[in-house]
């Protein structure tokens, strides 16, 4: 194997979940090309991914839209992945698209071998393939590596690798210190799971959840800073707003680059279950995340760790109630998610930072700032 494609056009923490093939097809093969396509969004994600070493992008969105305003220009978009798929000489491509167009575009290429997941008979065009209704009952990365034994490819390792860019890394820690972020530093990420779109809520944790878990949080002398990008602006300042103790940054104004820098240096990363978990995992910070209608051991982070607590609520029988792909509507107020207990979090923050946080429980002096947005 000399060359060998990923295609994977998801969100970030699909993406990175089909990353954990790259170690272990580097290690069947040192010499191997491994390039990936994705979408635009993630850019920026696989290049911190140890291991890659082309990435195509693909923006299924955008190109609809080109269709409509501009052939030309959709050509030229088009052409820029196809031609480098047609004459990449690619030996096998590990297709996670769930897409009869990408499959018909890698059996025109001429892969070899075509491998990945039959969904629907979306896999028509693969020749090597397993089949699925849907992931349940183990961990998405599980359903991925094991597509792996069509090449041979033992597993080897189950780790998910970002390695932040070095200038970005000391860019963040230098804004922490400049905002008086003493460790230990606790990042509050309120938003995420935007590959839900208008369901994106069903997942999210309620604003007073995280202030008031920040608040506990700051009681004990952690440092916290809220993040996310700039379409969570409101957001991130709507749980800044109802804390008592107002966070040392609010940071809503982030590339993706610079996001993994902060998530990375960061002690302990309290989430919803979305990218910016899955990141935090990945770049090696300690995580507590909330889970409410998906299941955390198909779901959540990987591989499971003592770095990682999952909160889920108490007495909701009904989770986890995302199948097969598909959200039912709820008839319980999403109860599992706004029954969280902002206590039961800011204590498993408090359990994962163990002797960093200040004995004496006093707040740290510090200066408070502002940034973003």
């Amino acid at each position: 194997m000399k060359r060998i494609l990923i295609a994977n056009i998801f969100g970030i923490g699909d993406v990175l979940f089909s990353t954990a093939l790259v170690p272990n097809i580097k290690k069947a093969y040192p010499e191997a090309s491994v390039d990936f396509i994705c979408n635009a969004r993630v850019r920026q994600a696989l290049k911190c991914v140890p291991g890659i070493d082309r990435i195509y992008v693909y923006e299924k969105d955008r190109l609809d839209e080109l269709w409509k305003t501009s052939r030309k220009r959709w050509f030229e978009e088009v052409r820029d992945i196809v031609v480098p798929v047609f004459t990449g000489g690619y030996d096998a491509v590990f297709d996670f698209t769930l897409s009869r167009k990408s499959g018909l575009l890698f059996l025109l290429s001429g892969i070899k071998y075509r491998i990945g997941l039959n969904y629907r008979n979306r896999g028509m065009f693969l020749n090597r393939k397993k089949p699925l209704d849907g992931f349940s009952g183990r961990h998405v990365v599980e359903y991925y590596l094991e597509l792996l034994s069509f090449l041979d490819i033992p597993v080897r390792t189950r780790k998910i690798r970002l390695v932040p860019d070095g200038t970005e890394v000391k860019l963040t820690r230098k804004l922490l210190r400049e905002n008086g972020c003493a460790s230990p530093v606790a990042a509050v990420v309120p938003g995420g799971g935007a590959s839900w779109g208008a369901q994106a809520s069903r997942k999210r944790w309620h604003p007073k959840g995280f202030s008031i878990s920040a608040d506990m949080l700051s009681e004990k002398g952690v440092s916290t800073v809220i993040a996310g990008d700039l379409s969570e602006e409101s957001l991130c300042r709507e749980v800044a707003g109802r804390m008592k103790h107002p966070p040392a940054l609010i940071l809503n104004d982030l590339s993706l680059s610079r996001y993994i820098a902060l998530l990375s240096v960061c002690d302990v990363v309290l989430c919803n279950d979305g990218g910016p978990l899955h990141i935090a995992a990945a770049a090696g910070s300690s995580t507590v995340s909330v889970f409410g209608p998906v299941d955390e051991n198909v779901y959540g982070p990987y591989p499971p760790s003592r770095k990682h607590r999952v909160i889920t609520a108490s007495g909701c029988g009904c989770r986890p109630c995302y199948e097969k792909f598909k959200l039912p509507d709820c008839v319980f107020n999403n109860r599992c998610v706004t029954n969280i207990d902002p206590a039961d979090a800011a204590k498993a923050c408090m359990d994962l930072l163990g002797g960093k946080a200040p004995r004496d429980g006093k707040k740290k002096e510090k200066t408070t700032g502002r940034h973003g947005g």
